[in-house]
């Protein structure tokens, strides 16, 4: 048994069980990048808050995310073309949304 989730039930859903992970900006970001994943691939997404955490993290800058990586990069965008390279990245206003790799 499945139910489809609008982008509010998603976000408020995540927040009620995980709410330190994400932004609501960023969790906003995720529910469409996941949403456009299902369309491309043709196959539904489960609803999992702690898988989602456990292969997601938000940053404040595509910068702090090299850095987390262990890649020293001071340019914002040649640290976000160097996530690009390496892995899934999502823009979230001044955030990024970057898939563990």
């Amino acid at each position: 048994m499945k139910i489809t989730l609008t982008e509010s039930e998603f976000v408020n859903r995540f927040l009620a069980i995980r709410p330190d992970n994400f932004s609501r900006e960023g969790l906003r970001a995720l529910f469409e990048y996941l949403e456009d994943a299902e369309r491309d691939l043709g196959e539904e997404t489960e609803f999992d808050p702690i898988g989602i955490c456990c292969e997601w993290g938000e940053y404040d800058s595509a910068t702090e995310a090299c850095a987390d990586f262990g890649h020293a990069e001071e340019d914002p965008e040649k640290a976000l073309e160097w996530l690009r390279d390496q892995t899934q990245v999502v823009e979230a206003g001044e955030s990024v949304l970057v898939l563990s790799f």
